[in-house]
């Protein structure tokens, strides 16, 4: 490893002036080490190589926020490292510096413990692909059934006096309950993580191996080529977009589209639907709908803010009159799926016709027909996971909240989101003994101080601008996940160490993955928080860290896509595939480069966005 291949080693960087005192608002295991209290935990920071994850949070992470980091850092690495036993992986590890989340790809280099792991990966891997049908549908039967009985939890509050059946059937006080609540909901939280990760990193891995195969057959095969042949599928998450879409048609044939224009509130336009016929029978369709699709998060799903369709119902109103508008102009907003797959095929069999050798054309089609088959997963779990199930805990949370604002702990329901999810159960336990002794709970005093102060630390938090990465640049970097989800490769690499001798602003073109194919020119749209979203107008590119599939709503109304984060398996290219936009991701430095209202090219076909014009405001 070259001794000027560095980026900034993490214990160099300084705490933000205004931040002193931040860490303590995450558990203690999460925050850098300092290397004159922990030598050698700062000493393995500084010889690892940590990557920026704003795939999952280009926005700074507050305590309780961090909850979904903190199970993946278990989850993922459990499935990774002990349970499918990757030979060459034991999974991520996980540091937090100013509310920004860094990973670390734990490898294996030990050839005897390589060798020792290889024949459990093949037994339990092997298993799994065979009968993916039958695990696949048991798997979304225990999703259900989890988030249903998460919705169904009651979190009691705490009466005057506990009813007289404590006392004739022998049972148990409310303090007791509202604490078994809690831990039932953070284990329902791990719980459905841990199932998260249960295919998620097969499929990785059978994209990685068709990948790697498909390379050796056809030297020279570009990633367009080879992600052509895998997409056409649906998902839970596209027929979120599929019901708005419907709702649109149905609005426009049944002759009350003004009314759904009339306004941008939902209160007043579900108002004046309620006045005629047509308009009960389509708020009828609308309700009916709610029920999972509405379970869409207004944003990522990864922070409390975000919001979901079902909670904030202006959200899917503005998407529907969007689609309108588009519908009236003549322009074909469903999703593409027969021309993908039409094209899908055809680049498949162009391909496959030239494998002469007939067992090089037997593995060509068993890994490509193991490819399509798990190819729904990453979209279907990130429906009922991030969007679904996180939507449902963030609403029970929400109830915690009152309790503690109704005992004088916080000021508001939302305070709750700045203590992290160790603290809660101390709050918890201080509120139901003050509550038994009739005194008010010490957190009364000890607690709003400290939420200010947390609030102030995020606020300056969302001002920085993290590095792309930390830590010693290896001279090749080879981990085919990294590479495939998140776009981290040599190349990314080196082109993130140069930039740091670039002026952004002097920069005319970025390099990144051929995400989707396609080539196309238009004004840009920086989107760096959930609040820029509602800016998006019609035929600009979308240019952010990462793309979520929640975001897929908007999709029919841009003309690309570029992210700093993401690789040709990450949601962004995969979204941006079935719905036949180009897209360039794994730049590293788009959205800082490029500003809203740039006019920009994005070359999906060779990985290149060209600054055609800069703007002048």
């Amino acid at each position: 490893m070259s001794k000027e291949r560095r980026f900034t080693d993490p214990h160099k960087i300084e705490d933000l002036p205004g931040t002193e005192g931040w860490r303590e608002m995450y558990p203690y295991y999460y925050p850098f080490a300092r290397p004159e209290k922990m030598p050698k935990t700062a000493a393995y920071e500084s010889s690892s190589l940590w990557f920026y994850d704003g795939l999952h949070y280009p926005e700074p992470v507050g305590p309780l926020d961090l909850t979904w980091d903190d199970m993946w850092h278990h989850t993922a690495s459990a499935w990774v490292g002990r349970i499918h036993v990757f030979p060459t992986n034991w999974g991520r590890d996980h540091r937090i510096l100013n509310g920004r989340i860094y990973i670390d790809s734990t490898d294996i280099t030990d050839p005897e413990e390589i060798k020792k792991r290889v024949p459990l990966f093949q037994e339990r891997v092997g298993y799994a692909l065979k009968n993916w049908k039958a695990l696949y549908g048991r798997w979304e039967e225990k999703i259900r059934k989890l988030i249903k009985e998460t919705e169904a939890l009651e979190i009691p509050v705490l009466p005057d006096f506990e009813p007289l059946s404590v006392v004739t059937e022998g049972k148990w006080s409310s303090g007791h309950d509202l604490s078994v609540a809690w831990n039932r909901l953070m284990e329902a939280a791990h719980l459905v993580w841990e199932w998260h990760f249960e295919f998620n990193n097969l499929v990785s891995l059978v994209n990685v191996q068709y990948i790697e195969t498909v390379k050796k057959l056809f030297p020279g095969i570009t990633d367009k080529s080879i992600t052509l042949t895998l997409s056409g599928f649906e998902a839970m998450v596209f027929r979120a977009t599929k019901a708005l879409i419907e709702l649109t048609k149905l609005a426009i044939e049944l002759k009350i589209e003004d009314t759904l224009l009339n306004s941008r509130e939902w209160k007043r336009v579900s108002a004046n639907l309620a006045q005629s016929e047509a308009g009960k029978q389509w708020l009828g369709v609308w309700e009916k709908n709610q029920e999972p699709w509405f379970y869409m998060s207004c944003a990522s799903g990864w922070y409390h803010t975000d919001g979901s369709w079902n909670t904030n119902f202006d959200v899917p109103l503005h998407h529907i009159q969007g689609y309108i508008g588009m519908i009236k102009k003549g322009e074909d907003i469903d999703k593409p799926f027969t021309e993908v797959l039409k094209e899908r095929d055809k680049v498949t069999a162009e391909y496959r016709i030239l494998i002469k050798n007939e067992k090089d054309r037997e593995v060509f089609d068993t890994l490509l027909e193991q490819a399509r088959k798990v190819s729904h997963y990453p979209e279907d779990h990130d429906f009922y996971i991030e969007n679904w199930f996180h939507t449902v805990f963030y609403k029970k949370v929400r109830e915690f909240g009152k309790i503690m604002m109704t005992h004088g702990v916080i000021k508001e329901v939302d305070d709750i989101f700045f203590m992290n999810r160790f603290e809660i159960p101390e709050v918890l336990y201080d509120i139901v003994a003050s509550w038994y002794c009739g005194v008010s709970p010490y957190g009364q005093e000890y607690w709003p101080p400290r939420i200010i102060r947390r609030k102030e630390i995020m606020e300056r938090f969302k001002g920085w601008r993290p590095p792309e990465a930390l830590g010693p640049a290896p001279d090749d970097y080879t981990n085919p996940v990294m590479i495939n989800e998140y776009g981290f490769d040599n190349e990314t690499i080196n082109r993130w160490l140069a930039a740091k001798e670039v002026k952004t602003g002097e920069v005319s073109e970025i390099k990144g993955y051929a995400g989707s194919a396609g080539i196309v020119e238009g004004p840009a749209r920086v989107c760096l928080c959930v609040d820029d979203l509602g800016r998006i107008e019609k035929g600009e590119i979308l240019v952010a860290p990462s793309i979520n599939p929640a975001w897929t709503a908007y999709f029919p109304g841009v003309a690309g896509i570029v992210t700093d984060i993401s690789g040709i398996f990450g949601h962004a290219a995969i979204v941006a595939r079935e719905y036949r936009l180009p897209a360039v991701v794994a730049t590293g430095t788009a959205t800082k480069t490029i500003r809203t209202g740039d006019k920009i090219r994005c070359d999906g076909d060779n990985g290149v966005v060209s600054i055609l014009e800069r703007c002048k405001v």
